[in-house]
């Protein structure tokens, strides 16, 4: 009976993780709709995504943290956000989007630096795949804009990574560093937003969709989700978001990737894939 209803909760909880990545992959088709500047959009999709948050964590009875690390974990999602709608502006959505999933191997690469552990032979493996993928995406974009696009969205991946990270740092609270980081992105992009000259409704409609959508329910179904899964279980499951983003861009905004960025997609996302296969068949 227990192992019926730990299974039930497992299913739940993945089905959590994949409503987030299908909620996260609209990101790519929205910024691309809306005519404002990076700054401007994270700033403006903020407010939508802080009340969402703030009431979630209103009816789920979650007290507000202040610390330290709660304004580290702020910053950090704060940069991550940023340098992704930058990214996604500035090169493919598909290009910003995979080189932000570079972060599971940002992850293994900190876990060494930070805490001397020493990563697995298959996570040494993953890396140099993703690496080449890396490669891949930057040959394919030789403009001055799609490498600056391409650089952004691999710090992305990085800062993602210690976002990601943060539950395991004493007094840290993620949704806390979610509502303290819309709070620094308003007040970053509220000046950047007064020089905006186009207000259609299709703006504010994509605005106020990424915000509650993209950026907000993702959010709350990713933390329900991993009350119920292992970060392992979650993370294979989130494969779906760069797969899917790419693909809507293409559908509603026409947008395409070349050859050679097809072969960088597939390495990065299949390594990543294969290592937490891996993991997850591997775990004591």
């Amino acid at each position: 009976m227990q192992e019926k209803q730990l299974d039930k909760e497992s299913m739940k909880g993945t089905i959590y993780v994949l409503l987030s990545a299908v909620c996260f992959s609209t990101g790519g088709v929205l910024i691309k709709s809306i005519p404002w500047s990076s700054i401007t959009i994270q700033g403006i999709r903020s407010i939508f995504s802080f009340m969402l948050i703030a009431s979630y964590m209103v009816i789920t009875k979650r007290k507000f943290v202040w610390n330290k690390t709660v304004l580290f974990g702020a910053v950090c999602n704060t940069v991550m956000a940023l340098t992704f709608v930058s990214a996604t502006k500035m090169t493919t959505a598909a290009n910003a989007i995979v080189l932000q999933f570079t972060e599971p191997i940002f992850v293994i690469l900190l876990m060494w630096a930070l805490y001397k552990k020493k990563p697995k032979k298959a996570a040494v493996v993953a890396c140099a795949v993703v690496f080449v993928g890396i490669l891949c995406f930057f040959l394919d974009s030789l403009s001055a804009g799609g490498m600056a696009g391409n650089l952004l969205a691999v710090f992305s991946g990085f800062t993602y990574a210690l976002v990601m990270m943060m539950k395991g740092f004493p007094g840290a609270d993620f949704e806390s560093s979610l509502l303290a980081s819309h709070v620094i992105s308003l007040s970053i992009g509220l000046p950047s937003f007064l020089g905006e000259t186009d207000h259609s409704a299709k703006a504010w409609i994509c605005i106020i969709l990424l915000g509650v959508i993209q950026f907000g329910l993702s959010y709350i179904f990713l933390s329900r989700g991993l009350d119920r899964v292992s970060p392992v279980t979650a993370s294979l499951t989130s494969t779906l978001e760069p797969i899917l983003n790419p693909i809507l861009v293409a559908i509603f905004c026409g947008e395409t990737i070349g050859r050679t960025a097809v072969i960088g997609a597939v390495l990065v996302i299949g390594a990543a894939a294969c290592y937490n296969v891996y993991e997850a068949a591997h775990k004591d």
